[in-house]
């Protein structure tokens, strides 16, 4: 399956959720939304300092799902900011690289 890095701030509700919850049970919230599409989280930190509040590297079954989640996540108003990458092994990216491509830059 592929994985995916999500980055996550909370917004002021947010945060006020976090506060009352605790980090503990809203990560168990996040891992069962993984969960009830099909996914895994692997890793779950929370950011002490910096720009995000926490991030997850979590298996999804494929980019449809992964944009679904996102948009549902995000639709709860309780990010101000969410961030999905999708990530690539060595050979993923080989592979990719591998493939013949032509592109014309603007102007050229």
């Amino acid at each position: 399956m592929p994985k995916y890095l999500s980055l996550f701030k909370y917004s002021a509700e947010g945060t006020k959720g976090f506060l009352k919850e605790k980090a503990a049970a809203r990560e168990a919230a996040s891992r069962k939304a993984f969960e009830s599409v099909g996914g895994k989280v692997e890793m779950f930190y929370w950011g002490a300092t910096g720009e995000y509040t926490g991030i997850t590297i979590a298996e999804l079954p494929d980019a449809a799902t992964a944009a679904a989640l996102m948009a549902l996540v995000s639709s709860t108003g309780a990010f101000s900011e969410f961030r999905s990458i999708e990530l690539l092994t060595a050979s993923e990216m080989d592979r990719a690289l591998g493939k013949s491509m032509t592109f014309r830059p603007p102007g050229a």
